[in-house]
């Protein structure tokens, strides 16, 4: 990116000098192919990445001098001024063409081209139910089971009445179940989950369980994360979104008053055309009652 903006700019510097000639007065230094290249390098990288000081400050230590700050933090600015305008930044282009979920800052989601406050509408009208639950003393085939029937990186633990006791991701489900069972050891130490990837052998190992663990259990107390976050189905929507992305979240279990898990919260579920389609069929109605 600053060598296309640097030629960019070197022939717009160029033009410049066919133009209006070589001068070797004080008044026409301006006038150099050289300094037209770095502010020509500086505006094309400040458009496309959206990055400021930083790149300011990598600017002038490849320059040294310190004339060129002021000329260069304008073109920074204006070029992130007109890309924002125009469009997002290229590293969100990226995250698009890869199908990551990215939430922004804040959530912005439309009907009929105006936009609508999360405010107004429940975490329970956005999750994912059913949710597919693991018990904390589990059948070790049923818990094979699950997870070959399921691709969620992501379970609630629930005890003997269904009530919210923490949550396990898929990985740490497989480790165990590899160690325990294949492996033969009775304990899983943290630097085996750390160094350990289940995943080339996992439908293996998942379909000898199904067929031959039989009646023997597992205890998932010591290998679940016990402080999971949850929040009531009836939390404010945009709270949620909040919480989930200030905290760096994976999952956020959806229960009741209860405390029984009727739902679950991704980054999928929390895109805005996800939020769209899921809260469609009902948008009008609330909006409707807000205006009443």
């Amino acid at each position: 990116m600053l060598l296309i903006g640097g030629l960019f700019g070197r022939l717009v510097g160029c033009l410049a000098v066919m133009i209006f000639k070589v001068h070797t007065s004080d008044y026409w230094a301006w006038l150099d192919p050289g300094a037209f290249a770095l502010i020509g390098a500086a505006s094309f990288f400040g458009g496309v990445s959206r990055l400021t000081m930083s790149l300011a400050v990598i600017l002038m230590e490849m320059t040294n001098d310190i004339q060129f700050l002021l000329p260069i933090m304008v073109t920074i600015m204006v070029s992130k001024w007109v890309g924002d305008l125009l469009t997002h930044s290229f590293y969100h282009a990226l995250l698009e063409v890869k199908c990551i979920p990215f939430l922004d800052s804040e959530p912005f989601i439309t009907h009929e081209n105006e936009p609508v406050s999360l405010e107004l509408f429940k975490s329970g009208d956005a999750m994912s139910s059913p949710v597919v639950c693991v018990k904390k003393e589990e059948s070790v085939s049923e818990l094979a089971e699950k997870l070959q029937e399921c691709g969620h990186s992501g379970f609630p633990v629930v005890n003997d009445n269904n009530q919210l006791i923490g949550s396990i991701t898929r990985r740490i489900l497989a480790v165990v179940l590899e160690y325990h069972f294949d492996r033969n050891q009775e304990n899983v130490t943290y630097e085996q989950f750390l160094q350990h990837d289940p995943s080339y052998r996992q439908n293996t190992i998942l379909e000898k369980l199904v067929a031959d663990a039989g009646e023997r259990r597992i205890d998932l107390t010591p290998y679940m994360n016990q402080s999971a976050v949850s929040v009531p189905s009836s939390f404010s929507l945009h709270r949620t979104y909040v919480l989930f992305r200030t905290m760096g979240l994976r999952h956020l279990i959806v229960t009741d008053n209860d405390n029984t898990v009727v739902g679950m919260l991704s980054r999928k579920d929390l895109m805005g055309h996800a939020l769209e389609d899921r809260l469609s069929p009902i948008i009008s109605d609330v909006i409707l009652k807000k205006s009443a």
